[in-house]
């Protein structure tokens, strides 16, 4: 997408010239449905209207074939129409703070699509066909009322960032550890009660945001991740870590607040790279604690 085109900012201007038009901001216009004038829009690529009251995304919208971009969240869409499949170009798709409920299979013939953003909807399930868009890159779809994401998540080839924190999600599956591209991934705030051994096999992986779930383990394939700089695991009811923790050289930050630890593994002291970490509210005796910060001699450690 060219950042150098100009931006239309009102339709009234953009309809001058309709064919010079190739991205349109209307966000924050009250407006309570999208324009049928936006169909002379023949080659719009981008398309904001984010902020406002609209319900439907209609028919017309979708004979726009050059759009590359779409940004509706903040409205009160409810349904993707199948027909969204005619946007063979889309790269972004981003729908968050709507109410929607399900999204159709046909999503999954968006075979450009980079980015999708559903976060902050009512969605129940992911269709599986979720697992054709083998370009994707980014997945939001944090608050929502998911229970499981599907098996055919481990086809996204190319995926970076997966973001699926505020749900109801018990366990994820065992394919999550062939998207060998994952650099970060969020899941707190669910119901997990463990991780996949899978998830070992992450080896781009650098971001894991767990807090707030039901964790009482780690895996010990946890320890392979060589390249993890963040672990966030507070609000969880560990009971002990990997023996093999050290392995994790890249590990810059580790937040273990509020567990369920007596001890650490002396492992943790081959951690060079870990410059904070936070062991408040477990259950460590006072000799624990001093054998712990003995381990960690160069991290700054946050007891409260």
């Amino acid at each position: 997408m060219n950042s150098d085109k100009t931006i239309f900012y009102d339709l009234e201007t953009a309809l001058q010239n309709p064919t010079a038009v190739t991205k349109l901001d209307l966000h924050f216009k009250n407006l309570n449905e999208i324009p049928t004038t936006i169909s002379e829009l023949k080659n719009l690529e981008e398309l904001y209207i984010w902020n406002n009251k609209i319900s439907e995304l209609p028919d017309f919208l979708f004979e726009l074939k050059n759009l590359k971009k779409i940004d509706a969240s903040g409205n009160n869409i409810s349904i993707i129409p199948s027909t969204i499949e005619k946007l063979e170009n889309l790269e972004i798709f981003i729908l968050s703070w709507n109410k929607i409920k399900e999204i159709p299979k046909e999503i999954g013939n968006l075979k450009n699509l980079k980015i999708l953003g559903l976060s902050n909807n009512l969605l129940q399930k992911l269709p599986s066909e979720i697992g054709n868009l083998e370009l994707l890159e980014e997945l939001i779809i944090c608050e929502n009322v998911l229970e499981s994401l599907p098996d055919s998540i481990g086809n996204l080839a190319n995926l970076k960032i997966l973001n699926a924190c505020g749900s109801y999600i018990k366990t994820l599956p065992n394919s999550i550890g062939t998207l060998q591209k994952l650099e970060k991934l969020e899941v707190h705030q669910n119901h997990l009660t463990s991780l996949p051994d899978e998830i070992g096999n992450l080896h781009k992986l650098e971001k894991l945001r767990a807090y707030s779930n039901l964790l009482n383990s780690l895996p010990d394939s946890i320890c392979k991740l060589s390249n993890l700089k963040k672990m966030i695991l507070f609000k969880n009811e560990l009971t002990s870590l990997p023996e093999n923790i050290g392995k994790l050289e890249k590990l810059t930050e580790l937040d273990l607040n509020s567990n369920e630890l007596e001890i650490l593994p002396d492992s943790i002291s081959n951690l060079k790279n870990l410059k904070s970490v936070n062991l408040g509210k477990n259950s460590f005796s006072q000799h624990s604690k001093v054998k712990a910060q003995s381990l960690l001699q160069h991290t700054s450690v946050n007891w409260s």
